[in-house]
């Protein structure tokens, strides 16, 4: 059964999740990420995860996940480059592999969210294969400090029900 929720609950996923924003967007930018936005976003998503949910297995699985949606916008976007395809049909192509390689492993089904941000935010003068590390890397910093502020509740109030 899960614990009460207090007050001090509520707060503490406020903090969390204003850090986690926070924080994801100064290191972004800090490091010169191009758009901090998905580190944010990606923080924030992280952030709201069951402070009972296994960091580890949460963490890991979107990192995996984000890898596997760069891999395969690249790899779409080289293919429509070459064959001439616009973003409709390579929208269809990479959730289409994003969706057969997520299917029924829910930990890594960010590959179906990765691979349209990168197709989608890439200029046609920009190179597919930069963007997708830039988009990639935005994504994981978002996963990593989501991650580190999730262990970090969760070791400073265990056994508490989250929000």
């Amino acid at each position: 059964m899960a614990a009460r929720e207090t007050g001090a609950d509520l707060a503490a996923f406020v903090v969390r999740c204003v850090a986690a924003a926070l924080l994801a967007y100064l290191l972004a930018s800090a490091v010169g990420l191009s758009h901090p936005l998905w580190a944010c976003i990606f923080a924030l998503i992280t952030s709201q995860d069951s402070l009972s949910t296994p960091v580890l297995k949460t963490v890991g699985g979107r990192v995996i996940g984000t890898v596997v949606g760069v891999v395969v916008a690249i790899a779409v976007g080289l293919a429509a480059s070459r064959f001439g395809l616009a973003m409709v049909p390579q929208l269809a192509m990479a959730v289409t592999i994003c969706a057969l390689i997520a299917w029924r492993r829910p930990a890594i089904q960010l590959c179906l969210w990765t691979a349209p941000i990168v197709l989608m935010s890439t200029a046609p003068a920009e190179s597919n294969v930069t963007v997708g590390i830039d988009r990639g890397c935005e994504v994981i910093l978002g996963v990593l400090v989501g991650g580190a502020l999730h262990f970090a509740a969760a070791k400073l109030g265990p056994g508490r029900a989250d929000r």
